[in-house]
């Protein structure tokens, strides 16, 4: 093991986000380390598809439910969805009545 001394932890391990108002909000960082296949509620766009880069800007889009990814029948559809580009999670967006509502973070985001 190398010598750790001088070097300063500012988060150690995975940070998955918090509870807040009785419920968890998941953290970007979570986002970024699941797969599709791990999220209950998905979304994929390609990187030729213009609502990748509205969703980069951090824009509202419409999307039809049957565009959206659950992972079981059981599972509501209204809820924080995984979104990816090309494959890879980008961050979060909450779905509700065709709207994906953008979760991504205010700093990240393409001007």
């Amino acid at each position: 093991m190398p010598d750790l001394a001088g070097i300063r932890v500012i988060r150690p391990g995975w940070y998955l986000g918090e509870a807040s108002r009785l419920r968890f909000e998941p953290s970007h960082a979570l986002a970024l380390g699941l797969r599709r296949e791990d999220a209950l509620r998905s979304v994929s766009f390609t990187a030729a598809d213009e609502r990748a880069v509205r969703y980069l800007k951090g824009e509202t889009l419409h999307l039809a439910p049957e565009e959206l990814h659950v992972a079981a029948p059981d599972v509501p559809a209204k809820g924080y969805c995984l979104v990816c580009i090309d494959g890879f999670p980008v961050g979060w967006a909450k779905w509700q009545d065709g709207l994906l509502k953008n979760e991504y973070p205010p700093g990240w985001r393409w001007t």
